[in-house]
């Protein structure tokens, strides 16, 4: 049944390994909501521990184009994955439970009409698809067509199909001789590389020489097959590949997890313990806590803590809480749990734009910086005069958010503090709560449970607050950051939002707190830094943002995340201090 399509795709999935390929497309184009997108980096996360489950769920992301475009060939290949990973027992098994509407579906029954002589049904099933914009239809019709003995017809088929946009169809052209998979077209595949990361695995057994040992090249096998890996393509014969190549002296930067993993996904590891029990990563925390240190030492700080999340998931990856003795340091937990006793800037931004009285463009007169018991931070250069409540974000003007208050509020601030109490999911004002909620912001206004062990995605708030009003939360904390008074929480290589602030606790005593994530425009990571001292200078934005930006450092490095930061991040802009 369906033997054409299925020996097309065998030669295709056999240019990397017999029965352990899979290929994943870049998401091009339109594509879903930003939540979407978060969900399809969480199941590629856990593909790539060998997660039979995750591989069926991205074909369902391919089959209705959730989080990516469309893509039947990319359905395919993660099903053959997650056969291969214990995901499913048959890939026929899956092609039965296809929703009838489903265009892939339309193609494995025009597949099969054409197995049955039913050329007439199977070729108005065919334009069918090709009415509904489906180019993979021309492609199966051009390999039918083939099949059948009009060679320059379906070799044009084909090609219209990469026109309209098939992956399928731009394989096949990669493989003049497909029927017989022999003398791919190296450079054609390169050029593939960026926009299906599958190519990648293909030029890397390539390069390592299993087809032509003429073509053998160990560092470009190497940097192939770590691109596939980035995107969940690796598979049994790469993860091998690699591990036999670090244990030879080959050059990779792997962590000690990184080998964990590789070990899952190569089968060294029983399947039954494929996750580590905790999700903290040791050699991180180890270099978090010397940061830390150094700047406590620094500034003369007492306390000082560090979070770093996988924003997606929630899983949190470091830990650091530290007292300091004198010259020694030692852990301490955290007990500060005041709720809404101090203002939060992000929080009360969400809960003013709620109500509809107010914003992001309403225009506040600061004036000199200063209301009441309220002064701004530049108040001593003559404060910010007129802002935006977007800008005020940025400068974290408490006296445009005073007057704002008060003119959505008035004396109802009990219906704030509810408001910004079901932003934090009813925990109190501390470090989890306000690392939960921002963290649900870097995700789109997606809350998860943030967890230091265990591998399941917990949500718990779909959508925490409008879309629209979340854009511009992370519009004004990236400001911030780019021009505002956390910038020195910035990298020039990667975008970076934050929010923070610096209040007195008891004994006067300044509790200072940043919280951030990068890259901006598509969050991997949030990062929650807390420093208490006595006495000044205390500030959030020097002192907390040097850590912020110190801790982005560490992580690009230990996980070799450079080559995926490519956005070039403008310098910044100068921010006036009081002396």
């Amino acid at each position: 049944m369906k033997k054409y399509l299925f020996a097309v795709m065998a030669v295709l999935l056999a240019m990397v390994s017999c029965t352990d390929s899979q290929f994943l497309d870049e998401t091009v184009g339109n594509t879903t909501e930003l939540s979407s997108t978060n969900e399809l980096n969480t199941l590629i996360e856990k593909a790539r521990w060998g997660d039979g489950q995750a591989f069926l769920k991205l074909a369902d992301c391919y089959r209705d184009g959730k989080g990516v475009n469309k893509d039947f060939i990319g359905m395919l290949a993660m099903l053959s994955q997650a056969g291969e990973y214990g995901g499913i027992s048959n890939m026929e098994d899956y092609l039965k439970t296809m929703p009838k509407g489903s265009d892939f579906k339309l193609i494995f029954d025009a597949v099969e009409n054409n197995e049955k002589k039913n050329v007439e049904e199977a070729t108005s099933m065919f334009e069918e698809l090709i009415a509904k914009g489906c180019p993979d239809g021309y492609a199966i019709q051009g390999i039918l067509t083939m099949e059948r003995g009009d060679t320059l017809e379906g070799v044009r088929l084909i090609e219209q199909a990469a026109i309209a946009g098939s992956t399928f169809a731009e394989l096949l052209q990669c493989v003049p001789d497909w029927r017989g998979a022999t003398n791919p077209d190296v450079d054609k595949l390169t050029a593939l590389s960026d926009k299906i990361p599958f190519v990648n695995a293909i030029l890397a057994k390539m390069y390592a020489g299993y087809e032509d040992e003429t073509l053998q090249n160990d560092q470009l096998a190497a940097y192939y097959y770590l691109k596939a890996d980035e995107k969940a393509c690796l598979g049994k014969r790469g993860a091998r590949w690699l591990l036999g190549y670090h244990r030879s002296g080959g050059k990779l930067s792997l962590s000690e997890r990184d080998i964990q993993r590789l070990q899952i996904l190569a089968g060294e590891t029983p399947v039954d313990n494929q996750e580590p029990t905790t999700n903290r990563d040791e050699a991180l925390e180890a270099s978090v806590s010397t940061i830390l240190q150094g700047a406590m030492t620094e500034r003369n700080c007492t306390k000082g803590m560090v979070y770093v999340v996988e924003t997606a998931t929630g899983a949190i990856k470091a830990q650091v809480a530290l007292s300091s003795k004198g010259k020694q340091f030692v852990p301490y937990e955290d007990t500060y749990d005041k709720e809404q006793s101090v203002m939060m800037t992000g929080p009360t931004y969400l809960a003013l734009l709620s109500t509809g009285k107010i914003s992001s463009d309403d225009v506040i007169d600061t004036e000199f910086g200063i209301y009441k018991d309220v002064k701004d931070y530049n108040w001593c250069r003559g404060g910010y005069g007129k802002l935006t409540l977007e800008q005020a974000l940025g400068y974290r003007s408490q006296v445009a958010f005073t007057k704002a208050k008060e003119r959505v509020y008035g004396n109802q601030t009990a219906l704030l503090d509810n408001k910004i109490s079901e932003y934090l999911a009813d925990m109190p004002d501390n470090a989890m709560g306000i690392l939960t909620f921002y963290n649900a912001v870097a995700n789109g206004g997606r809350m998860v449970k943030l967890q230091a062990e265990g591998d399941d995605v917990i949500v718990l708030n779909e959508q925490i607050a409008e879309p629209t009003h979340i854009a511009t939360l992370q519009k004004g904390m990236e400001h911030a950051v780019k021009r505002g008074v956390f910038r020195k929480a910035g990298r020039s290589y990667t975008s970076v939002a934050a929010c923070g602030r610096t209040f007195y606790t008891k004994g006067n005593n300044r509790r200072m707190e940043l919280c951030g994530y990068f890259p901006a425009d598509n969050p991997m990571y949030t990062i929650m830094v807390i420093l208490e001292k006595y006495g000044v200078p205390a500030s959030a934005g020097s002192m907390c943002g040097t850590i912020m930006a110190n801790t982005i450092d560490v992580l690009v490095d230990s996980y070799d995340l450079r080559s995926m930061l490519v956005r070039e991040y403008e310098g910044h802009e100068s921010v006036v201090r009081c002396q």
